[in-house]
């Protein structure tokens, strides 16, 4: 483990590391691929809630993003909101609603990040 306090920077690198491996983990997959596949679903729900966690950091450290950057702030609100359901309420989890996210949010989540 590294006790070096990560800042913002390294938070964002940690949130598109994420999306990259998500992308690695689903490359060439249909939905129903997806859906018939648990650790891939498993891989893809550990990602997420690695970026919810980094983006719960963000906001935490930098509160202005909120006015400077509203999109941003927004997917950074919306990955901690799924973390939390992906840790805490587990049993809700929809792998159809992750496989959704996945196609259809993070690619403007990824957009947002390499803008700012």
């Amino acid at each position: 483990m590294n006790r070096h306090a990560r800042r913002v920077p390294e938070r964002i690198q940690d949130v598109l590391e994420a999306i990259g491996n998500i992308a690695a983990d689903t490359h060439g997959m249909t939905e129903g691929e997806f859906l018939a596949d648990g650790k891939a679903q498993r891989a893809v729900i550990e990602s997420l809630i690695v970026m919810g966690e980094a983006a719960n950091r963000i906001m935490r450290m930098d509160p202005g993003l909120e006015q400077t950057a509203p999109a941003l702030w927004q997917h950074f609100r919306d990955a901690y909101d799924m973390r939390i359901i992906l840790t805490h309420e587990y049993f809700r989890v929809d792998a159809a609603l992750v496989w959704a996210t996945v196609q259809h949010d993070l690619p403007a989540f990824k957009s947002e990040l390499l803008r700012s």
